[in-house]
């Protein structure tokens, strides 16, 4: 799982102390995981060396964390990953993420997303919950290219530069999204439903000025969309109920090593007070993993898409399918988060992750990804935006497959970072 502004703020003190474990811990390849490593008895025998999750055991990993950034100020919080197994095979394992963070810069950022499966895979539950007092530069609607080619360095998607070329926001964000689905007879389908309620208030366009010959006269893309569409720039928000169908082979939600995941969503946004409007969006998440090898499966192909179409109506601006906005905050690595956004959005990746040392404590991985957004002047599948890069991973926990990652991604629009995550990208 990556915590990215969702995604938790790193620096180079995160950097150096991942090298300093790393150092410590290579060559000891007859253990599997970190805490086989940290153990302090020598003890063969008291060592848990099974790799399956147990019934009814929670498992968790925790990520401390503390760094600085010029456009975040100092920034304190910790991340966590659980994975707990509800019930007998064949009951799938759950899994959640958590986390906090404070700066200097008077941001609070905190969310929880879960994915849950009960006895016997009978009920699939997702939640994706935040509150966020935050800060974020946004670029328009579409593929749009850089004014100029200023390089732009993130750490976890959060721009680490103090002059960007995009317009400067704040905002504060309450997110209430909850899935509930049943299983449709034996088979590996469910039909459920949801609701998604994402209320953005007290924006601040800190670029914008509306007076008329004013020397710093400009109209920010939030203020010109909203006035265009009636939505008050500074407050608004979609208050939806979702119809969901989805199917679920995976062997593990938090890394996998086979199986597939599919859900397509009909999305209505119900019009409550003069802040809202009423909508229909076809959302989809597909995800694919082709084991590659029947001795290690830890070598693994996977692939995904996600898609927003906007069938009718309009949505608020910040509201509008937007890159790293997703329910886990983990697409568009290489690139800040909402660098590109868009009336309806398609998001591609592929990644092929592979062991490093004998017994699985090290691995790594590289990916490919391709972003698609439309505007009023572009369609959906006019310009590409590619994002490409690598890593490594250092197994926190072998029963949930908890693994820390960091990643090098590089983008097309000439940025560039770093990313740590707990669990698999996707």
């Amino acid at each position: 799982m990556r915590f990215i502004g969702q995604r938790f703020l790193v620096d180079q003190l995160m950097v150096l102390s991942m090298v300093l474990i790393c150092n410590n811990l290579f060559g000891q390849i007859d253990s599997k995981d970190l805490s086989d490593i940290l153990r302090p008895s020598k003890n063969k025998k008291e060592l848990n060396l099974t790799s399956e999750l147990q019934v009814g055991k929670t498992y968790s990993s925790v990520l401390p964390f503390a760094g600085y950034g010029p456009a975040n100020g100092f920034v304190l919080g910790a991340a966590m990953s659980i994975s707990r197994n509800f019930g007998q095979a064949p009951t799938n394992p759950s899994s959640s993420q958590i986390n906090c963070q404070v700066t200097t810069m008077k941001q609070f950022i905190t969310n929880i997303r879960s994915e849950l499966y009960l006895e016997k895979n009978k009920w699939y539950l997702q939640g994706d919950w935040r509150l966020l007092f935050f800060s974020q530069p946004t670029y328009g609607l579409g593929i749009v290219d850089m004014a100029n080619n200023e390089e732009i360095f993130t750490v976890n998607q959060l721009s680490q530069n103090t002059e960007i070329n995009g317009d400067p926001m704040k905002f504060n964000l309450f997110r209430f999204h909850e899935d509930a689905a049943v299983k449709m007879g034996d088979s590996h389908f469910y039909a459920g439903m949801g609701v998604s309620i994402d209320q953005h208030f007290d924006i601040v366009d800190e670029n914008l000025d509306t007076i008329v010959g004013s020397p710093d006269y400009y109209i920010t893309p939030n203020y010109a969309y909203s006035v265009k569409n009636n939505f008050d720039p500074v407050k608004y928000g979609t208050n939806g109920v979702k119809l969901t169908l989805l199917t679920d082979t995976r062997d593990n939600t938090a890394n996998s090593y086979k199986g597939y995941f599919a859900s397509a969503s009909m999305l209505y946004n119900i019009k409550i007070g003069n802040n809202s409007q009423q909508s229909y969006q076809l959302l989809y998440d597909a995800r694919y993993y082709l084991g590659l090898s029947s001795v290690n499966k830890r070598k693994v192909l996977a692939f995904w898409s996600w898609g927003s179409f906007l069938l009718h109506g309009n949505l608020p601006y910040l509201a509008l399918p937007s890159i790293s906005w997703d329910t886990y905050n983990r697409s568009g690595r290489g690139f800040i988060q909402g660098r590109y956004r868009g009336l309806s959005m398609v998001y591609s990746e592929v990644e092929y992750r592979f062991p490093i040392s004998k017994r699985g404590l090290f691995g790594g991985d590289v990916f490919l990804n391709t972003t698609n957004a439309s505007s009023y002047s572009q369609k959906l599948f006019d310009k590409t935006a590619v994002g490409v890069g690598g890593g490594i991973r250092l197994q926190m926990e072998k029963q949930s497959r908890t693994n820390l990652g960091m990643d090098i991604g590089i983008g097309s629009d000439h940025s560039y970072g770093l990313y740590f995550n707990l669990q698999e990208t996707f």
